[in-house]
């Protein structure tokens, strides 16, 4: 098991799903967590489990991060308090997936502040206190199949800037004991549901019904996978010389509902 012991890890969007996995993945091998979510009760239950897995009580902060300034503050409060910022999760994320003519601004002003600025927001303070530690460190994005499609709508238009945002703060941290990964899920648990209108979760499901599958039954699982995978790929990718830059991860599930 990868040894964390005694390492800062931040993650953000750690109240359910994906970020709550990672969280007791990481909590378990050891890692003092700081956990970022909308949901203050959520985020307990969180802590939770990571204390049952065996790892010590998290800190954490209950914020929207639509909104500018609360991840910059956690994380250089983590800089100032603790010796060792190990690594950011850069997991909180917003999907509205609906066409552009059916959107509206303020649900792509929400995406966009999710999910590209609160990632810019945090790589930038994340870096500046990995220097100052001068200790290594690791980013690590969760981006989206979504940006590989065609047509990815703008959901996927930002999660192609958070791979164009990975690949340029990749090279200018060449220098630096400093790695950056962007992680590209295919379809996973999470709670990105929460931003479907009724009408396109029942265009989802009956997608799944044309394949064949039942959205109740066994079949899921070539569709949508357990997001314990991508706490595996993290302790991987945080056991690794930071001497080695590992750019991307693609893991999506058996069946891909794009192709």
């Amino acid at each position: 098991m990868t040894d964390l012991n005694g390492k800062a890890v931040i993650i953000t969007g750690a109240s359910s799903g994906i970020g709550r996995t990672i969280a007791i993945a990481l909590g378990a091998a050891g890692a003092q967590l700081w956990l970022v979510g909308r949901s203050s009760a959520e985020l307990s239950a969180t802590a939770t489990l990571v204390e049952e897995a065996g790892g010590s009580a998290p800190q954490l902060l209950a914020a929207d991060l639509q909104e500018r300034g609360h991840l910059r503050g956690l994380i250089g409060e983590v800089g100032s308090t603790h010796p060792h910022l190990f690594a950011i999760i850069n997991n909180a994320g917003l999907m509205h997936p609906e066409p552009i003519m059916g959107g509206t601004e303020a649900r792509w002003e929400a995406m966009l502040a999710v999910n590209v600025m609160a990632v810019l927001e945090g790589l930038q303070a994340a870096v500046q206190a990995m220097r100052a530690h001068g200790k290594p460190g690791h980013i690590i994005n969760i981006g989206s199949i979504a940006a590989r499609w065609e047509e990815p709508g703008v959901y996927g238009a930002t999660k192609k800037m958070v791979e164009g945002i990975g690949a340029s703060l990749r090279r200018e941290l060449e220098q630096d004991n400093i790695r950056v990964t962007t992680i590209v899920p295919g379809g996973f648990a999470t709670q990105l549901a929460r931003g479907f209108q009724p009408e396109q979760l029942e265009q989802v499901s009956r997608s799944f019904a044309e394949m064949g599958l039942d959205v109740s039954g066994a079949g899921i699982a070539k569709v949508m996978s357990d997001p314990q995978h991508i706490a595996n790929i993290i302790l991987y990718l945080l056991a690794q010389p930071i001497d080695l830059n590992i750019q991307e991860i693609v893991i999506r599930p058996p069946i891909d509902t794009k192709a």
